[in-house]
């Protein structure tokens, strides 16, 4: 499909709509979490406890937003095929808004004065993040259920590619403003950081709610299916069902890998480029920032470089490089010397950055290549009165990849490892992932031999 086509996507109201509250509901994820993470880290909020590793408060942060997400998708995925699809996208950005006015209470609340812990800020923000990740559950999975429900079949890599690769600038966008703004004052003003950030997640939640009541209709497939609303059970439930539609079930477990590795870079470089490089949040940004628009050009490549089917060539580029560049990641970051944080200048100088910066943008380039034709691959798979429960077991496999590198990462906190040895076990486990998806490419391509001749 050409570039061009894929621009015609956002002429479809199937399309353009959900497009936008899907980058809102994103930028609004991120933003809030990397303002509670830079308030902790480089500013005076303290994270419950003075006694958590300052390696373990990120994991910590992040798996407040993850485990209800793994808790709920299943039950929403089950809504999803009872409910129109587009009657269950209104409701969630609907309660986003509630959401992020919850949120805009705690950072209103967060006093900057040296020595104040404050509480109630940590306390509201915190929950505020569990109730974007339990928001975030409903969305995920009727999201993937109903893009081919509203799309043609070749229309699908390109939708995914430019659903996903925006996605990761938006993420961008929302660690950059969190960074940013989180600990910046305004002398002589009212506003504040935190003021500004509560704002723009309002703003932003009520955009996402406006183009939500624009989408058109998707009707249930399975509007008599008996939902079982046991969150222990219903996951039981999908994942079976997931088993006995293997063709969807090994794209999804590769997306899970995808977040996986994705959750490391997150969730490892704010403690890596203070700890290990000793730079300061700007260098963080910066890395931040070169990491996502990698991704997002990898995407982007995949919707134009789709041919339509599985595409499994550009996978295997993907996973391939993605193994390469973080093993240079691990193997090209040293500790360094100085006792001061450095600025964007002094990493800029520095003799060993382009190498590092090479390694982390040729990996995240790379993953964008690899999880984009392995998304449509499982839409595309997956037989409509079923499809968003076996999106809802996607989720679950990404969410428990996401959560299990979490918990390892913690671990590791507590362990006091050098904060780049993740990097090493994501070049050990995507080792075995790109063994297998070589091995599938190379038995394709002889099919297609045979059939040809």
């Amino acid at each position: 499909m050409s570039a061009a086509a894929s621009i015609k996507l956002f002429t479809k109201r199937t399309f353009l709509p959900l497009f936008v509250l899907f980058q809102a509901g994103t930028f609004n994820d991120n933003l809030l979490k990397n303002a509670l993470i830079a308030l902790v880290t480089f500013g005076s909020m303290v994270f419950f406890s003075e006694n958590i590793p300052s390696g373990a408060v990120v994991p910590i942060a992040a798996l407040l937003f993850t485990l209800p997400f793994l808790i709920f998708c299943t039950i929403a995925g089950q809504i999803a095929d009872k409910v129109d699809r587009s009657l269950v996208l209104k409701w969630v950005k609907r309660a986003e808004v509630a959401i992020m006015i919850f949120a805009a209470v705690g950072l209103l609340a967060y006093d900057p004065a040296p020595g104040n812990k404050n509480l109630l800020s940590v306390v509201i923000l915190s929950l505020a993040l569990v109730l974007m990740g339990t928001q975030s559950a409903f969305f995920s999975p009727t999201k993937n259920a109903v893009l081919p429900q509203w799309l043609d079949d070749k229309e699908l890599v390109p939708a995914n590619g430019v659903m996903s690769g925006f996605q990761f600038f938006t993420i961008l966008l929302g660690m950059v403003v969190g960074l940013a703004l989180a600990n910046k004052a305004f002398p002589d003003s009212f506003f504040n950081g935190p003021h500004i950030i509560a704002a723009v997640l309002l703003l932003f939640a009520v955009i996402g709610w406006i183009a939500a009541e624009k989408l058109p209709d998707a009707p249930a497939p399975k509007a008599d299916l008996k939902i079982d609303w046991n969150p222990i059970t219903s996951i039981i439930g999908v994942l079976k069902t997931s088993l006995e539609h293997m063709p969807v079930f090994k794209p999804m477990m590769g997306i899970a890998w995808f977040y996986g590795f994705s959750n490391v870079m997150i969730l490892v470089m704010p403690n890596m480029v203070k700890e290990v490089l000793v730079y300061d949040e700007n260098v963080l940004a910066l890395v931040l920032v070169s990491s996502t628009l990698a991704i997002l050009v990898g995407a982007l490549l995949c919707a134009v470089l789709s041919r339509g089917g599985d595409n499994m060539g550009l996978i295997a580029i993907g996973i391939v490089g993605v193994t390469l560049f973080t093993l240079d990641l691990y193997l090209s970051t040293d500790q360094s010397a100085r006792t001061e944080l450095g600025d964007t200048s002094q990493f800029l100088a520095d003799p060993a950055t382009p190498r590092f910066l090479a390694a982390v943008i040729g990996s995240s380039l790379c993953a964008g290549l690899y999880v984009i034709p392995l998304q449509a691959m499982a839409q595309r798979r997956a037989p409509n009165a079923v499809r968003a429960r076996l999106m809802s077991a996607g989720a679950v496999m990404l969410n428990a990849a996401v959560n299990i590198v979490t918990l390892v990462l913690i671990g590791l906190g507590y362990l006091a490892l050098a904060p780049q040895t993740p990097f090493l076990m994501v070049a050990i486990i995507s080792t075995g992932v790109a063994a297998y998806v070589l091995l599938r490419f190379v038995q394709k391509r002889k099919n297609t031999t045979v059939i040809s001749e």
